[in-house]
C-alpha cells in the first residue's frame, strides 16, 4: 500500500449531528489553487496512532483557512468503532491508488 502524508490531527469531533470528524493543518506542499488532490471522498485514509494503524472511509471533505492563513482540512468519516482510538497528534495519510 502506497501512502502520502496529509496532516496531523489537531481536533477530533464526535457529534450526533455532524458525525465523526477529524481536522488538521494540511501539508504545505498542497496547493490552495488546485484542490484536485482532495478528490478522495468515499475512499480510504490511513491513520497511524500509538495503538496501531487504522483505515477509515472518508464521507466528506471540508477545506478552510486558519487565522494564520494556513490551509485546514476537515474529514468527516463514516461511523467506525475504531474512531475512539484516535488522538490529537495522530498522523493521517492518503492511500494512493
Amino acid at each position: 500500500m502506497t501512502t502520502e502524508y496529509l496532516m496531523n490531527i489537531g481536533f477530533i469531533f464526535k457529534d450526533a449531528e455532524k458525525g465523526r470528524r477529524i481536522v488538521g493543518g494540511a501539508d504545505l506542499k498542497y496547493s490552495t489553487t488546485d484542490l484536485s488532490w482532495l478528490d478522495f471522498i468515499n475512499e480510504n485514509i490511513l491513520v497511524k496512532t500509538k495503538s496501531g494503524d487504522f483505515i477509515f472511509k472518508v464521507k466528506k471533505i471540508d477545506v478552510f483557512s486558519s487565522i494564520s492563513g494556513a490551509l485546514n482540512i476537515g474529514l468527516t468519516l463514516y461511523d467506525d468503532l475504531q474512531f475512539d482510538f484516535l488522538s490529537v497528534g495522530d498522523v493521517v495519510y492518503k492511500i494512493l491508488k
